[in-house]
């Protein structure tokens, strides 16, 4: 089975030139609900197809399709997510899930907040946002011309934050989720180098 898993959502589909093809070669495919519909439109095959399809108006057909009540606890895409790391994907990107309901915005962070803590790494890509969810350590944000970079705290505090490669650079700074010191700076190419000792952090990638 392979560690990398693209699950394509219901939100605002995305352009053909978003999704990385090189990605989807060796990925498993999961549509959450009317994600199935950004599938088929980008003529991508599905291994797993799930949800209750509420969204998508009608229920696909297949041994492939995994249909659910619409009482249920969990979003559809946090479904895709859960049978993501069910199969041991150690990589989960997700297409289709930004724009619509600022609620289901809120709730598709919170699928990388799960994706993050289960220990693997988790990104929404979208046509104007690139999201991902980090816990304590070190990663690198690759610039993207015409994109800003924020950053969010997703836990009370982030402590012992540290930014490089950026134009606003920062040594051992706590960030707390009550101001907007992290919003809109800006990567110097090739990348930005963030590290960060305690809490949890949302990146988000947004077009200028």
């Amino acid at each position: 089975m392979t560690d990398t898993c693209v699950i394509f959502a219901g939100g605002d589909p995305v352009k053909a030139e978003t999704v990385d093809k090189s990605l989807l070669e060796n990925a498993f495919i999961i549509c959450a609900d009317k994600g199935f519909a950004l599938a088929e439109s980008l003529a991508v095959e599905a291994d797993i197809v799930l949800g209750d399809f509420d969204s998508l108006n009608y229920t696909p057909k297949g041994d492939k399709v995994m249909c659910f009540p619409p009482e249920k606890d969990d979003t559809d895409l946090m479904l895709a997510v859960n049978k993501a790391l069910e199969i041991g994907a150690k990589k989960i990107v997700i297409y289709g899930a930004c724009g619509g309901r600022i609620d289901h915005m809120i709730g598709n962070i919170a699928c990388l907040a799960l994706i993050a803590e289960k220990g693997a790494s988790g990104t929404i890509v979208g046509d104007n946002d690139i999201l991902s969810f980090h816990m304590p350590g070190e990663f690198s944000v690759p610039y993207k011309e015409g994109f800003s970079l924020s950053l969010f705290a997703y836990s009370r505090e982030v402590k012992g934050l540290a930014i490089s490669g950026a134009k606003y650079s920062v040594q051992d700074c706590t960030l707390t989720d009550s101001v907007t010191l992290g919003v809109s700076n800006e990567i110097i190419p090739p990348a930005a180098k963030i590290s960060f000792t305690e809490g949890r952090l949302l990146v988000i990638q947004s077009r200028l």
